[in-house]
């Protein structure tokens, strides 16, 4: 009997029943998920057009609407399955009351999870925004109850099962699918790299919008992130989480391939680390620094013990098979060495052909860098920023430049209005003497307006600011990337605030004497300061998921121009995955779930650690450990996202399921 035919064969013996069926067509959802786009025109809450841009209230998504819906529909589909398995069964499943009692700590978390999340819901001045999600991730309260049932889902339905042998098992349907899911990935990798953006591609517009949406979608150009990729992820960073996450699990399940199959693998998962390097995510790089080599190190424990074992396919107490037979400890490393090989030499190939960012801007100044040169006499760096009564004072350490208005020259404006030149009606003072002298000069373009006339102040102190005043409006250029905006009116100066709205005051800090850590993380640092007071509000109760911009204190322009060198930025999410549920579900929720991860990654550890004949554990456990503590780790520096955080929850139900030991 040949070869093929003994495949044939083997595979014939497998029993596929209905619930091999529903988890062969659920493995397919998880391999198209991250990749469903659709382009959506949605009306948003009149609170949202405060914070983002959009047009008489409508906004357009193309990556987050679409996944949280087609999320949905998937956790609804499988629980409307999972009360059929109740009504209509092959046969009655009993409750294995020794596995639920060895779950009860992690569904006790998700529990407390699941319920402070409502609750802040509940309790939310922005129910819709709660519950939908803000136009900016789309990750409400749905999102997460999807998550969530995303969660129990892996721990009922992935589990191992002691007639595995006779049907088509777990481990093979959602191995194969991570298999699959790396090689789409890597492929999109290459064609976003060499060739263009996957959503500028004219077909994939084609596809991902309706006939009256077409000109629309043939507009989509990828102008924010030129020199980097993020396929269908929405953010580089989200797709370099993504690729820290599955690589290490990619990576173990190839260890138990043979052959060509093996090597596709190993090829794919040296293109993962190349879509890290282009996604320019340093947590997600660092993670795999750690965590690919630790994956490839347990393996090779984990098969060096196989002399314990008396035959070559052995299995656990969990009821896995562990098959050892297809690797061995000098494979382990050659596959290591050839992924770290495969994925560095894509980088320096990367770095010679050309690419679609060099093409589209062979230069190679990133446009921001581009924008941010300034011809001036360095910076004014605002140390404080008020208005008083109408005055606005900007402090630069011990410099003081104070701007009024005279109220009588301003009626004069307003008198000849077309002819009028504006800025004769202010007041420019050190804060005790006027300062008279002005002179020409230009301020430079940025990337959201043209180069303007304006003048400068004849004081040398202020030598690095110059202004513009068109009408009531003042732009006041300090030296940063970005100007700041003001308007001259009879009550005096006000500055815009989001959604061109007028403001009395400045805001201010809500705490001060952390500057120090702003600049942390590409202004990270500026951001979890700032939320600290947001958690300490949120020490029970949080305010409800995608409220971080309304909680948020925004136009603290000090604090912003200082951090990012612009004050147009609305910060509406707190680029941690773990201030982020502080925020939005509340300490509680926060605590519940490190308490999953803590006991997850402790349990692994202890069971890898057990020194009996079935020590060795299965080394798709191994990558699932890495995988999911690498992703742990990016969730420092990267929010939760709907792109890629499902499949997270996924794995880390499988992972846990698998822990769990089982009556023989």
């Amino acid at each position: 009997m040949t070869k093929s035919k003994n495949y044939a064969k083997k595979y014939r013996e497998k029993r596929i029943g209905y619930r091999q069926v529903f988890l062969i067509i659920c493995a397919v959802f998880w391999v198209i998920y991250p990749f469903i786009t659709r382009l959506v025109i949605r009306k948003i809450p009149e609170i949202e057009t405060k914070f983002f841009s959009s047009s008489n209230g409508l906004i357009i998504d193309l990556l987050l609407y679409s996944k949280e819906i087609a999320l949905a529909v998937f956790t609804g589909g499988v629980i409307l399955y999972f009360l059929g398995e109740r009504i209509f069964p092959d046969h009655i499943e009993k409750i294995d009351r020794d596995r639920l009692k060895s779950l009860k700590l992690p569904l006790i978390c998700i529990g407390i999870y699941a319920a402070f999340s409502i609750l802040s819901l509940v309790f939310s001045d922005y129910k819709e925004t709660a519950f939908w999600g803000s136009n900016a991730e789309y990750e409400g309260l749905l999102a997460v109850l999807c998550y969530i049932a995303v969660f129990v889902f892996a721990l009922y339905y992935l589990k191992p099962r002691h007639d595995q042998k006779k049907t088509l098992s777990v481990t093979t349907i959602f191995s194969n699918a991570i298999v699959v899911l790396s090689l789409i990935t890597a492929i999109l990798t290459l064609i976003e790299i060499y060739y263009k953006p996957i959503l500028e591609i004219p077909i994939v517009q084609d596809l991902i919008s309706s006939s009256e949406n077409r000109n629309i979608a043939r507009s989509i150009k990828n102008e924010n992130f030129i020199g980097q990729i993020c396929l269908t992820f929405n953010n580089p960073g989200f797709l370099g989480g993504f690729c820290a996450l599955i690589l290490p699990v990619c990576f173990s399940i190839s260890l138990s391939k043979k052959g060509f199959k093996k090597w596709l693998c190993i090829v794919a998962e040296g293109i993962l680390i190349l879509a890290v390097k282009w996604s320019d995510s340093k947590a997600a790089f660092v993670s795999l620094i750690v965590f690919f080599p630790l994956a490839a190190v347990l393996s090779c424990i984990s098969i060096g013990r196989k002399s314990s074992i008396k035959s070559k396919n052995s299995t656990d107490e969990s009821g896995e098979t562990l098959d050892y037979s297809c690797s061995t400890k000098r494979d382990v490393i050659i596959s290591a060495i050839s992924v770290i090989a495969i994925g560095a030499a894509m980088i320096v190939i990367s770095k010679v052909l050309p690419t679609y960012s060099s093409r589209v801007r062979p230069e190679g100044i990133p446009e921001q860098a581009v924008s941010n040169t300034k011809e001036n006499n360095g910076i004014y760096r605002l140390s404080s920023a008020k208005i008083e009564d109408g005055v606005l004072k900007l402090w630069s350490e011990d410099k003081l430049l104070e701007i009024s208005v005279d109220q009588q020259k301003l009626h004069d404006c307003y008198k000849d209005y077309d002819a009028s030149d504006f800025a004769d009606c202010l007041v420019f003072s050190d804060g005790s003497d006027i300062i008279e002298g002005r002179y020409p000069a230009v301020l430079k373009a940025t990337n959201i307006r043209e180069e303007k006339q304006g003048f400068k102040l004849s004081d040398d102190r202020y030598k690095s600011i110059s202004m513009c005043v068109e009408k009531e409006l003042l732009i006041i250029d300090f030296g940063y990337s970005g100007t700041v905006e003001f308007y001259i009116s009879e009550k005096g100066i006000r500055i815009f605030g989001q959604g061109s709205t007028l403001l009395e005051e400045i805001p201010q800090p809500r705490i001060t004497g952390l500057e120090s850590i702003y600049s942390f993380g590409t202004g990270r640092g500026y951001i979890w300061a700032q939320a600290l007071p947001i958690i300490k509000d949120s020490l029970l109760i949080g305010g409800g998921n995608s409220t971080f911009a309304f909680r948020f204190r925004q136009n603290e322009i000090v604090g912003l121009l200082n951090t990012h060198g612009s004050c147009k930025y609305v910060i509406d999410r707190p680029h941690n995955w773990y201030i982020q549920i502080a925020c939005s579900d509340g300490v509680s929720a926060l605590i519940a779930v490190l308490v999953l991860f803590f006991s997850y990654l402790v349990t692994f550890i202890k069971r890898y650690k057990e020194n009996n004949i079935m020590a060795g554990a299965a080394l798709t456990d191994i990558g699932l450990f890495s995988g999911l503590a690498g992703f742990m780790i990016c969730g420092l520096i990267n929010d939760s996202c709907v792109t890629v955080n499902p499949i997270f929850w996924l794995l880390l139900g499988w992972a846990v399921t698998r822990q769990v030991k089982q009556k023989t």
